[in-house]
């Protein structure tokens, strides 16, 4: 179940106050984040993230999908001239803060 209402008043809290309120409501994600995550997973989808100096950015795919096939996603030549890929999990960089160069 979601509540209109509920989701209104999240979406003009900043993130503190947000946590704050969804710990009040017994919550662990909003509705709409739940809602996003329902939908992936019935989809079968994904998202994998590129980072470089200027910008990072999210790419969904389906789960399941190769690095070459994710490179596509990217650009057509990159899945072509695909090598390799380096990965870390989401949960581990968050943890580490960035990602060391």
């Amino acid at each position: 179940v979601i509540s209109a209402a509920i989701e209104e008043e999240i979406a003009a809290l900043d993130d503190d106050d947000k946590a704050e309120y969804l710990e009040a409501m017994g919550l662990e994600d909003s509705g709409l984040d739940r809602l996003v995550k329902a939908s992936y997973s019935l989809l079968g989808l994904i998202s994998f993230l590129t980072t470089g100096e200027v910008e990072t950015r999210a790419w969904t795919i389906r789960k399941g999908a190769k690095a070459p096939e994710a490179a596509g996603k990217i650009h057509t030549d990159i899945e072509r001239g695909f090598i390799k890929a380096d990965t870390i999990a989401y949960d581990k960089l968050v943890e580490a803060g960035s990602i060391p160069h």
